[in-house]
């Protein structure tokens, strides 16, 4: 999405195949440049933000900027829940976790803490 100059990219379950394609097409990439609003795609899983991606974004031989100029990520996960991460394949993956810390200015609805979710206080309140 782009609103008044700002760029958000809501990649939802998006997996390596979708990427292939928007990472090779020209065009898209392009537009991939300069997003300032990233939303963690499928719950920081293995293959739902590739590397390539990553180093288009956040080049190995760059330095993080300034916390306030810095990417907004929101993450919507669970740890524990899906994965092993003896085997590699816990959900949200810890590499991305502490890239996403580094990099960016990151949310994640881990940090409720024991804060309700909107979809209980909606069961709840039946507002």
């Amino acid at each position: 999405f782009e609103c008044q100059g700002l760029k958000m990219l809501f990649p939802g379950d998006a997996q390596i195949e979708n990427w292939e394609y928007a990472l090779n097409e020209p065009t898209l990439l392009k537009r991939l440049r300069g997003v300032q609003v990233y939303k963690v795609g499928h719950h920081g899983s293995t293959n739902a933000t590739p590397k390539s991606l990553w180093n288009y974004w956040f080049p190995p031989t760059g330095k993080p900027k300034a916390i306030k100029e810095r990417m907004a990520t929101f993450m919507s996960t669970k740890e524990g829940k899906h994965g092993s991460a003896a085997a590699g394949t816990e959900v949200p993956r810890t590499k991305l976790v502490s890239a996403l810390k580094k990099w960016t200015r990151l949310q994640t609805t881990q940090s409720l803490g024991d804060a309700r979710s909107v979809e209980e206080e909606y069961v709840v309140s039946g507002k």
